[in-house]
């Protein structure tokens, strides 16, 4: 989800965040707002972010990550609260640390019954998360990349799309915005006027081309979205940057749209994992689609 293999992003982009320091050094982790904290994984070419929000009884996390660096010890170090993991979809870099969790909430679809039933081989990790171009070194302390797989885990709730979920003090809405992933969903904070977006909205490429994606998809979740536009501020992604002013929406809805009508002019690129696209650029995102 990001344009430079490996490179972290400007510092600039987080030096208004206050650190806070825990003891894995895989993760970088800030304070966004009160009781609202990203765990950053610099060195992964995906550059993903987990969130966690910390409410009155629980603390909700939202994703986690690629499962390289020890996630549930560095959430220990920062809330002793229980925590609930929210996946936000099915793209591996997003449910990485799923094992280390004990309550796990999805949205209701056939790709998400079938990843937590059978959980990610071994192999497939290996290609799609631990190639050596994916990866700035060392490992992490007690992280063995050849033995690493995503078991089976259990979900102990399943979401319907126009859900309005309570969790230990924390109200969210569940949104089924399918386009980069057939089961993606984002969550809407009402209270704190944020949008968790996952992959859909961020600053960099938003994807089009893996299995299940479809650019008329998104652009109908860019649409749907755009119903909630009054209810937030700002948009927390998956990638690369937190914080993100909404006006990203309108944008992306319409560069999305540009390319759908063909108004938009693609170069094509080979990506780290070898597939060829077509790459949209729009200045500070860009839209990736097969060739």
């Amino acid at each position: 989800m990001t344009n430079n293999s490996c490179s972290a992003q400007p510092q600039s982009a987080y030096s208004r965040f206050k650190r806070i320091s825990i003891s894995d050094d895989w993760f970088e982790v800030y304070e966004i707002a009160p009781n609202l904290l990203v765990f950053y994984e610099p060195r992964h070419y995906e550059q993903t972010i987990v969130h966690l929000a910390i409410g009155e009884q629980k603390a909700v996390m939202i994703d986690t990550g690629c499962g390289i660096g020890n996630l549930r010890l560095a959430v220990d170090e920062v809330t002793d609260k229980p925590v609930i993991v929210i996946n936000t979809h099915t793209h591996l870099d997003h449910l990485g640390s799923n094992r280390q969790f004990e309550e796990i909430v999805m949205f209701d679809h056939p790709r998400s019954y079938r990843v937590a039933e059978n959980g990610v081989s071994q192999a497939t990790i290996q290609r799609e998360i631990l190639s050596e171009n994916l990866v700035i070194k060392p490992w992490p302390r007690g992280f063995e990349p050849k033995g690493f797989s995503i078991p089976p885990f259990k979900v102990s709730r399943w979401l319907e799309d126009g859900e309005r979920l309570n969790v230990g003090g924390k109200n969210l809405e569940v949104i089924h915005t399918p386009g980069e992933a057939p089961d993606h969903i984002c969550l809407l904070d009402r209270a704190d006027r944020l949008l968790f977006c996952g992959d859909i909205l961020l600053l960099g490429p938003v994807w089009t081309h893996l299995e299940g994606g479809s650019l008329e998809d998104l652009i109908t979740s860019y649409r749907k979205l755009m119903n909630y536009f009054d209810d937030f501020d700002h948009l927390m992604p998956g990638h690369n940057q937190p914080w993100l002013e909404k006006n990203l929406l309108p944008e992306t809805l319409a560069g999305a749209e540009g390319v759908l009508s063909g108004a938009a002019e693609p170069r094509e690129i080979v990506d780290p994992w070898n597939r060829r696209l077509k790459q949209y650029s729009f200045g500070r995102f860009e839209i990736l689609t097969p060739q």
